[in-house]
Order: structure tokens, then sequence, then C-alpha cells
């Protein structure tokens, strides 16, 4: 075991699963600056204690590492592709707190280079079309889109 996971490792176990400390658990790794950092990010999803009906929980992962500019914006889209397949499953079961991660992360798209507009705008187009999309997200990614 590395340092590194020693040190997530003993930060978790000390937590005692307090809330509060546990959003920081997962913002850290979310906000890391590591070559992997989304490949930890899809495992944290799957952690026990990760869940889309926690919107705190929700922040802390998903909206930390839509913040990580490097991983999300990544030129394979990669980290786009993330937010989307989240925002998909999230807006069935906190459309509120889908549309506001959507709003902060997504819809800037023009601010970037061809590439990376392209990329971030399909993932705001695949949102809207989805089947049984909430009014909340769909409005957000409607406005983005223009």
């Amino acid at each position: 075991e590395s340092a590194r996971e020693e040190a997530i490792r003993k930060f978790y176990d000390e937590a005692e699963g307090d809330s509060l400390v546990l959003d920081k658990w997962f913002a850290v790794q979310a906000d890391a600056d590591l070559p992997d950092v989304l490949e930890r990010v899809e495992k944290l999803v799957n952690h026990p204690d990760f869940n889309l009906t926690t919107p705190n929980r929700c922040r802390a992962l998903i909206l930390t590492f839509s913040a990580n500019a490097a991983p999300f914006h990544d030129e394979s889209g990669k980290g786009y592709k993330f937010i989307g397949d989240m925002l998909e499953k999230l807006d069935k079961v906190n459309s509120k707190v889908a549309a506001r991660i959507t709003a902060s992360c997504l819809i800037g798209w023009k601010k970037y280079n061809e590439t990376r507009a392209f990329l971030m705008k399909a993932q705001l187009e695949r949102l809207k079309s989805m089947p049984h999309v909430s009014n909340e997200l769909f409005e957000i990614v409607s406005k983005g889109l223009k």
C-alpha cells in the first residue's frame, strides 16, 4: 500500500461515518492531481458510502471532479462522458441537483476550444434527449444549448 493509499484509508477510518468528513474524503479524491483521478472517481461511485440520493455527497464527488480542470477537460472527452452518465442517473433521483451540476460544469461549452466544446455540447444534447428528462434539467440544458 502506497503512502497515498494509506493516508486515504486512514482518513476514511478516522471519519467513523461522520457525513461531513466523508464528504470531504470524497472531495479530496475527486480533486486529486493524479493521472488516474477519473478512474478513482468512477470507483468511488460504487463505494458503499456514496449514494446519488444524498445531495452533499453528489456535490462532493461529482461537482468537485468537474472543477478539477485537467481530468474533466481532457480532450478524450472521458470527463464529460462521466459527468453525462452521472447526470443521467442523478436526474432520476434528484433533478434539482442534476440541474445545478449541469449549470456549473457543462453549459460553459462555448468558452472552450472546438474539440472540447463539441464534446461538452454533445453531452448536453444527450441529456436533453433523454426519455423522461426532468423539467429542471431540460430547462438548464436547453438554455445551455442556445
